[in-house]
């Protein structure tokens, strides 16, 4: 037998251990019945408002470079194509 064997008990009883610890260990709850809508309220919305704004602004500056990224390839065929062609 090659090595595999020893392996695959080894991976048959580490899983069985798992499974036994997961029916001791008690389920996670939420004792406070803490809500989003309750966190809400305590929320800085001047800071959640600056962080879309931040988001928008890089998407924004990211199509615009990647505009200019295509623009730069299609000059470069072009030119490609001319010094080739012409």
């Amino acid at each position: 037998m090659t090595r595999g064997a020893g392996f695959i008990s080894s991976a048959n009883k580490s899983s069985k251990d798992n499974r036994n610890l997961g029916k001791i260990r008690s389920k996670a709850s939420n004792p406070d019945g803490i809500s989003r809508e309750k966190n809400m309220d305590k929320a800085d919305h001047k800071s959640i408002d600056d962080s879309i704004k931040f988001r928008n602004s890089r998407y924004t500056s990211f199509s615009r470079s990647g505009y200019f990224f295509m623009i730069m390839v299609i000059l470069t065929l072009v030119w490609l194509v001319w010094t080739l062609f012409f």
